[in-house]
Order: C-alpha cells, then structure tokens, then sequence
C-alpha cells in the first residue's frame, strides 16, 4: 500500500493524508509553527499503537467467546528523552463487559501481543528516502490535466486551484466549481461568513441559484445566473456569501464559479473596491454550435465591461453535441475548465481542467460541452496563497491575520458571525 502525503493550504504545515479512500489532516502545535488544525505526526504514531491494542483485544475476544462488550485506550507519552534514544509511551486499558480476573489478565497480556506493538519493540524498521523520478515525456507539448479536488465547506465544491502541479494560471490563483447543491429552507446551511481578503479579486459567477453578498464597504447585492460580481480586495476587505430565503424554500440548486486572481504588485495595497455587473451586460458569441460570453478580458475578439488591472482573460463557453469550434491563439497562460459534458478532442471530463500548451480545436462530446476558458499573463513570483489572503511576504500574511482575529480589520459591524483566521 502507498499512503501519499500533501501540502494542504500552501505557506501552511497542514498536511493532506491519503491512505486508500481515507483521508486524514495533520498538523504542527502552534508553538510549533503550525496551526493545530489536526493531530501532529508524534500523536499520530502513538494513535496507532492505541488503536491496534484496540482492535486486537476486540478480535481475540471474539475469537474466544470472551464477554469484552468494549476497549478504551488511553496513552500518553513521556519524549523527554527522546534525543537520546528513549521514547516511552504509557497505555491504559479500560476492558468494559462481566469479565473475570483471569479474562482480564489474559487480556493485558495479549494486549503487548498487537502487531503494531511488536512492530514498534520489535521489529527492525529500515526507512529508505529517495528523490521521486520527474516524469519522462516524449511530447513536451503535452497538456497538463488537473483532477477536481472535493472539499466541503458546508456543501461540496470541486477546487481545481492551487493544485499540486500548478499553482495558478496567469494571475489564477484559486478556482472553485462550487454545487449543485440545495439547502435546508429556515436555516443556515451553506452560508459562508463574513470573512477577509487582502491583495487579490474574487469573481463570482453562477450557472444557477443565487447568493446574497454584503461586505464592509456598505455592498448588498445579490447575484443571479449570467450576472458578475467583481470585488477587489487591495489592502482589505471582508464579506459574507449567503443563501437567500426564497432560494431555500424553493429548493433551487445553487452552482456557480468563485475564483480569485492576483492583484498586480502596485495595485495589491489599493482601495478595496466592488462592482456588480448584470447579466445583461454579457450578451452571448453566436459561433455556429457554440455560443461564448467573455466576462474578464478579451477572447473572441470581444472585450469585457469588467475591468482587471492585468491581461487576463475569463469566459463562458457552451457547445452543442459533437460541434467543434477553434480557439483562439493567445500569448497568455490559458487553461480550459470544463464544467458539464464532455470532450472529444482533448479528452476532458466533466470536473477536470486542462492547461493549454497550444493552439486547440475543441469538439464535444456527445451531451455536448460546456466549459470556462481562463488564464492571462504569467505573474512573477514570490506569490504566497494563504488561507484568504494573497501577498509578496510571510510577513503581510502574519500582519493580516493578527489584524483580522485582533479586530483592527474592517468587519461588518452588524453581523456577529466572522470566521477566525487559523
């Protein structure tokens, strides 16, 4: 078995563990330099012994018609020592169930009998650490393709960015597919509070449904299918993204796209500022089997009402089934999302996005095709993406939060719910 280990937010210790279909977190103690958001690597050593004792005493028990009705283990350890060679964990057992002395007994002493047990005292471990081979490819031109991951951040979304193999497209940083979900009529459920950003712009973009967004520059607004939402957040900004009344109670399914983008480096302290643009503004392409809406930037040899301090390019397209339609050429990173269909030419899923390498012709599958095409200019590095703030130094990001937990960040003041910086 290959168990795989990821960075799970970067400039982050969290850790993404991937063991078969399970997955698990870990991280370092605050005082560590990490955020405490899961168990530290140590805790999930001596775990592992706990739960192996667990199991083990559960199954011979079984095996031997013991009355064991249930195990508790507690451990704790003492690694004062541990630079010299001696790490001691203590285990206590609680054996629940009508157990006799010698039941007991003959439990305890099974209990030193686990494997993990025997593995830790008396098995020799040899750890062998190499460097994983770069991938060898006959075709440099090969387009990358990134894999959806899911998150559930009160209802399921697909993150496409960052992602493992590629950070960000042009100034791309973060893109999310969020739903198609429904919500609880008279409840709470999929409301994101208020919640801050420094140095870059978020778009909203909905396929369905609505949402209602307020921010700390006095901003009500709700957004429909076809409308962007274009808030820039500079030197900082909080918001909330709510599930309206009537969208619950009808049971709507709310689906859309929330991306952000890096500011330039002379724009990233700038005034926060928000923009709302209707659905109206974004008339459709007529392409014989497609029809395309640029919302950011230029594409198709259209430019967009929404102004973006950088080249950049974000758009809507949708293809009829089997219909085929050539991209255009671009000097910038671009990359295709596709968010329903499928393709023919590249093969691409629903759920998967693909970074162009060269100039494409696109055809649909047989449900058709509808994806996002986006991308713009490189962004030079350093670029640091942690939790929601974007910016050139460790320590803006540090400066951010404290500001953010402390209060000194602007908040909506009639709002109480606000989520912590981890």
């Amino acid at each position: 078995m290959t168990i795989t280990v990821s960075q799970h937010t970067p400039g982050q210790l969290r850790q993404t563990i991937q063991i078969s279909s399970h997955q698990l977190n870990a991280d370092a103690s605050e005082a560590a330099g990490g955020s405490a958001t899961g168990p530290d690597p140590h805790d999930l050593f001596d775990a592992a012994l706990a739960t192996c004792k667990a199991m083990t005493l559960q199954l011979y028990a079984k095996r031997k018609n013991i009355p064991l009705q249930e195990v508790k283990v507690e451990i704790s350890r003492d690694d004062s020592a541990e630079a010299k060679g001696l790490y001691q964990l203590h285990v206590r057992l609680e054996l629940i169930g009508d157990l006799t002395t010698e039941q007991r007994e003959q439990l305890l002493a099974i209990a030193d009998k686990c494997p993990v047990h025997k593995l830790m005292t008396q098995t020799e471990v040899q750890v062998h650490t190499s460097l994983k081979a770069e991938p060898v490819s006959t075709n440099q031109t090969e387009p990358l393709i990134i894999q959806p991951q899911e998150r559930d951040i009160g209802f399921i979304i697909k993150r496409l960015l960052p992602a493992k193999a590629q950070r960000r497209v042009g100034p791309f940083i973060f893109v999310d597919h969020m739903g198609p979900a429904t919500f609880t009529p008279d409840s709470t459920e999929g409301d994101v509070r208020q919640h801050p950003h420094i140095g870059l712009a978020t778009v909203t973009y909905l396929f369905s449904g609505a949402m209602q967004h307020r921010d700390t520059l006095g901003n009500n607004q709700r957004i429909e299918p076809g409308a962007v939402n274009l808030m820039r957040a500079g030197r900082g900004i909080a918001h909330s993204e709510r599930i309206p009344a009537d969208i619950r109670a009808e049971q709507v399914k709310v689906e859309g796209m929330q991306i952000w983008l890096v500011l330039p480096e002379d724009e990233a302290e700038s005034e926060p500022d928000f923009q709302h643009y209707p659905a109206a503004l974004f008339p459709a392409i007529q392409v014989p089997g497609s029809e395309i809406r640029v919302l950011l930037g230029d594409y198709f040899s259209q430019t967009s009402v929404v102004s973006f301090p950088a080249r950049c390019c974000y758009a809507e397209l949708k293809l009829t089934p089997c219909s085929s339609l050539n991209l255009p050429k671009s000097e910038q990173q671009l990359a295709i999302y596709l968010a329903a269909g499928s393709l023919k030419e590249p093969v691409l899923n629903a759920g998967q996005m693909l970074v162009m390498t060269e100039d494409l012709t696109v055809v649909a599958g047989d449900d058709g095709a509808h994806f996002m095409v986006l991308g713009g200019d490189e962004v030079e590095d350093p670029v640091l993406l942690n939790w929601n703030f974007v910016a050139r130094s460790p320590e803006r990001l540090v400066q951010a939060k404290e500001e953010w937990n402390s209060g000194v960040f602007p908040r909506l003041a009639d709002d109480p719910e606000w989520i912590p910086a981890p």
